[in-house]
């Protein structure tokens, strides 16, 4: 089910994705219309539209009317469209499990990964029901082998650590701070477990690395001097890496975690 059989076929234009801080309006009408139009097509053991109706008021904190005078579409629409941004995501996720439930997800995430899409919004609803940060498909790929690699038991204390430097990263609004963090505490702890130095910090250990490249090292120390400079434990002054230097960090730190996994 969705609402850009037309829009998003051949070769249009693929609309630049950089929208993390607004769920736009049209957006927000077509979302519902992806659900309602599931809802009032389904059958009985599906989410019909009074349901949609009041998981939408109910997400959003408002009590739904018994029977809103102009019909349940209209007062979905009127109340998401008065909500906080951040808010709206939190709705497609409550519907995401609703349709889950209902073995209708295909078509819900479908719908809405288009209408995240065609408006330029840098989500997409995940196949597990959760809206994820889009990635060029070769850093999705270093991500999921990060995750691969870490999914050993030697590694569980850094896999915490990605999967919370993975929530931050994804988060509505991105939490800057905690992806940067996060992430580097996962690579340090791959750099200790695999020096097998617990103690250490991770300048200590790539200063008795004698496996890699001199200047790949040198990488890895200039990495260990942003996180110190600028999101270490203790900070006195604000964080302030721009976007593009927060995914700069974030995809370096998961190139790390690879590179130190993967060493003999």
């Amino acid at each position: 089910m969705t609402t850009r059989g037309f829009s998003m076929s051949g070769n249009l234009p693929v609309t630049q994705r950089n929208i993390d801080s607004d769920a736009p309006q049209p957006m927000r009408q077509e979302i519902l219309d992806i659900a309602f139009s599931l809802a009032e097509h389904g059958n009985r053991q599906e989410p019909t539209p009074d349901r949609i109706f009041r998981i939408v008021s109910q997400t959003l904190g408002i009590a739904p009317s018994g029977n809103p005078w102009a019909g349940f579409r209209h007062a979905a629409g009127r109340d998401l469209r008065g909500a906080d941004w951040p808010r709206v995501y939190d709705v497609v996720v409550r519907l995401a499990s609703e349709f889950d439930r209902a073995a209708r997800f295909g078509e819900f995430q479908e719908g809405v990964n288009q209408a995240l899409a065609g408006n330029g919004v840098v989500w997409d609803l995940s196949d597990g029901g959760r809206l994820v940060r889009v990635l060029p498909l070769a850093a999705q790929q270093q991500v999921s082998a990060a995750m691969q690699e870490l999914s050993a038991s030697r590694f569980a204390p850094a896999l915490q650590l990605f999967n919370a430097a993975k929530d931050a990263y994804d988060d509505r609004p991105r939490r800057d701070r905690d992806a940067c963090a996060n992430a580097f505490d996962a690579l340090e702890s791959v750099a200790k477990e695999k020096a097998h130095m617990p103690n250490a910090t991770f300048g200590q250990v790539i200063a008795q690395n004698t496996t890699l490249n001199a200047e790949v090292l040198g990488v890895l120390n200039s990495v260990n001097t942003l996180r110190n400079r600028n999101f270490g434990h203790g900070m006195t002054s604000a964080f302030a890496l721009t976007g593009p230097e927060v995914d700069f960090t974030y995809l370096t730190c998961v190139a790390g975690i690879l590179l130190i996994a993967r060493v003999p």
